[in-house]
């Protein structure tokens, strides 16, 4: 059992699970820890809290994710000393739903929240783990409304018709997967953010360009959610498709799709709130008359 004593901001119920910190490599163009990489320290606090409450051995705990709901709310720079506390929020025959805070382990701030659904009806059955966590409001949904998120298209032609790009094609490599070649989750969230650039293309100005290129402005999630319908898994060559699905002052709400091209349908979603940041006062700033006349074609068209 480890001293809450040692762990500073330590939210009531919850279970100091994993410890870490930000690496060099883990970090994008803008000198912070990739989303992918907030992702997979997330997760694996998650295989601890399930191996000790629920007897899952970690390796079984991953394929059972099926959706996370993350909030981004602050940077975290290299060096940064990582705590992570999960605790459950609900358990029933069907699945198991985790809150996990990850903490600066020397202040205590909170760094980045994950509302995450297992389905798991073993782990739900077996836990002792006491459920009932309460989440708290940093940690609930704000810029995305899951009630009001649509189903993913019909088809691939049906997305690009209602106006998704296609920013990413690759194949899944094994090194991405776990033992049984399934791929592991922070790999979709990962795979997602490597496209972005390619969307961005249409969209930067040569204002915008150079400030980038120059490492004076970057960009920054706040907050997204993954759903998982179908795993990905070693082999498959999939399209990642990408649109804008609302603007405002500052915040640009995205819609990715995944499509495994070898079963022809969808086999992923994710939806993020993201802000264009100066990267000298490391804070958002508004959208550029430039950048929304850009934007605005880019809009996807509502489905009937």
């Amino acid at each position: 059992m480890v001293d809450s004593a040692v762990c500073p901001g330590q939210h009531p119920g919850l279970t100091p699970c994993h410890w870490g910190s930000v690496n060099q490599w883990e970090c994008d163009e803008n000198d912070h820890l990739n989303v992918r990489f907030y992702a997979h320290k997330i997760n694996q606090a998650i295989q601890l809290l399930a191996a000790a409450a629920g007897d899952r051995a970690p390796a079984e705990v991953l394929p059972r994710i099926r959706a996370q709901h993350i909030r981004f709310l602050r940077e975290s720079r290299v060096a940064t000393p990582l705590r992570v506390d999960c605790g459950v929020v609900h358990r029933d025959a069907g699945d198991v739903v985790v809150l996990s805070l990850m903490h600066h382990n020397v202040s205590g701030e909170v760094l980045a929240s994950f509302l995450t659904t297992l389905d798991d009806p073993g782990w739900a059955a077996t836990a002792t783990a006491a459920t009932g966590i309460e989440v708290p409001e940093f940690a609930q949904p704000r810029g995305i409304v899951l009630a009001e998120l649509p189903a993913p298209p019909a088809s691939l032609a049906a997305a690009l018709q209602a106006g998704y790009r296609v920013v990413g094609r690759g194949v899944i490599d094994q090194q991405e997967c776990d033992q049984t070649g399934v791929l592991l989750p922070h790999v979709y969230i990962g795979r997602i953010s490597d496209g972005m650039p390619n969307l961005w293309a249409f969209v930067n100005g040569d204002a915008e360009r150079v400030a980038r290129e120059q490492g004076n402005l970057g960009g920054a999630a706040l907050e997204q959610r993954l759903a998982v319908l179908e795993p990905l898994r070693a082999g498959a060559v999939f399209t990642q498709l990408s649109g804008v699905r609302a603007l405002g002052s500052k915040t640009q709400n995205m819609s990715h799709l995944l499509f495994d091209e070898s079963r022809g349908r969808f086999t992923a979603t994710a939806e993020a709130v993201s802000v264009a940041m100066d990267l000298e006062t490391r804070k958002a700033v508004p959208i550029s008359a430039e950048r929304r006349s850009r934007l605005q074609p880019l809009l996807l068209q509502p489905r009937g």
